[in-house]
């Protein structure tokens, strides 16, 4: 399916089904508002890149300004993907959480602990270069705005150990969106408590 792309934003695009045909990735504009991981990860979700499959899916049936984010951080992931050697680490605790939220897998507190400290980084650097993407492409997105929605997104990973599933749906919060900080933090060991409470209280 094609969709209008305005002009300030196709070069990026473009650029991104450049790289996914150069490295056999298959690009995914789906015209549904969520798409779902797999048959076996059922939580709906804005996108995902996946290595295995070799697809990186973003559900474009939501406003432009909102889908364009999430194929700005799938495409970071890409990248993580091409280049990093921490992405295998990565995609263990990726299966892990996933599989202990679908009620797979077994884990104690400190395996589960350490496995949302390897999300939390991964998803940390997808949004470091994210940013680094919207500054890059001279793409106008609100640097701020996104700063504050990658945060509580970080943020939720803390909570899960409470609610024991995705809080699908945060990027449609703004009373949450606007009680996180506009800047990447280094570090996630902590959630103001206000912000968890309220996760908890409205996700679960």
């Amino acid at each position: 399916m094609k969709y209008e792309i305005p002009p300030e934003f196709k070069q990026f695009v473009a650029n991104v089904r450049r790289r996914c045909s150069a490295n056999r990735i298959e690009l995914v504009l789906s015209p549904s508002r969520n798409v779902v991981i797999t048959d076996s990860f059922s939580t709906d979700c804005s996108g995902y890149f996946d290595d295995v499959n070799r697809t990186l899916v973003v559900a474009c049936g939501k406003p432009f300004e909102e889908w364009i984010e999430i194929l700005v951080h799938e495409y970071s992931h890409m990248q993580q993907w091409l280049g990093d050697e921490r992405w295998s680490h990565w995609t263990d605790c990726c299966l892990d959480l996933w599989s202990w939220l679908d009620g797979e897998k077994v884990m104690n507190t400190q395996q589960l602990t350490k496995v949302i400290d390897g999300m939390i980084e991964l998803e940390r650097d997808c949004e470091v270069r994210a940013l680094e993407n919207i500054r890059y492409w001279k793409l106008p997105i609100n640097k701020a705005r996104y700063g504050r929605k990658a945060n509580l997104y970080l943020y939720s990973y803390r909570a899960m150990p409470i609610m024991k599933k995705f809080p699908t749906g945060l990027y449609d919060n703004k009373e949450l969106i606007n009680m996180c900080p506009t800047r990447i933090k280094k570090n996630y060991n902590k959630i103001p408590k206000e912000v968890l409470d309220l996760i908890v209280k409205t996700y679960t």
